[in-house]
């Protein structure tokens, strides 16, 4: 192999080592979201949040990163799914390991969290229990079909990506709104270390309360 073909190719992998950046084993993270924001005037309205579903599909060994899945060799189980957010890869597009919310929180969680921030500040009462619901309290039922960040190797620097979607369905008088609320946020940067990942998240939490609350009015 020419000298100067070798040189590139340990310059490759010198990058794809330092662009990786982050620990191969499974790391823990706290997630917040965004502070509140503008709040709107009290649009007189009740609402309760009902359900929030974890929807997700996970695989063993997926074709994308962008599809949910597990570190083989790390503890599985429903309980870990429901923590699970994003699964780090090498500079080569190889699984290591994942991402998880701590041990006091999960992903239907931070939905219903982020739900409730959106309607808060779109002017709801948002209803804490189930007797406090009256025949004008509107309902709100959610499905989690993705919520998962993932990371996409470059030459120079990695693109981490989050994408969340959900069905959301408000009910009120037998009858049911149905949305899809999407979002994907993505930016890139010199390692994959937790700070970042975290950046990335919340980057997206943000979007989806704002598209919510364009949403549901």
């Amino acid at each position: 192999m020419p000298i100067s073909l070798k040189i590139l190719v340990m310059g490759t992998l010198i990058s794809v080592l330092f662009l990786c950046g982050c620990a191969t084993n499974r790391s823990v993270v706290d997630i917040s979201l965004p502070v509140l924001g503008e709040i709107s005037k009290s649009n007189g309205k009740e609402i309760f949040i009902n359900s929030v579903i974890d929807n997700r599909k996970f695989e063993i060994k997926p074709s994308e990163p962008s599809t949910p899945s597990l570190d083989p060799g790390e503890e599985q189980g429903d309980k870990i799914k429901l923590r699970a957010i994003a699964r780090k890869r090498n500079g080569f597009g190889m699984g290591l390991g994942d991402i998880l919310l701590s041990e006091d929180k999960s992903v239907d969680l931070l939905i219903n969290t982020a739900i409730r921030q959106a309607l808060i500040e779109n002017g709801y009462k948002v209803v804490s229990n189930k007797e406090q619901i009256t025949n004008n309290t509107y309902i709100v039922d959610a499905k989690i079909n993705k919520l998962w960040s993932w990371m996409n190797p470059g030459f120079f620097a990695i693109t981490l990506s989050t994408e969340i979607s959900t069905e959301i369905a408000v009910k009120n008088n037998n009858i049911t709104n149905e949305k899809v609320v999407s979002v994907n946020s993505s930016d890139t940067f010199q390692t994959g270390i937790d700070s970042n990942w975290v950046e990335v998240m919340q980057s997206a939490l943000k979007a989806y309360i704002s598209e919510l609350k364009l949403k549901i009015k």
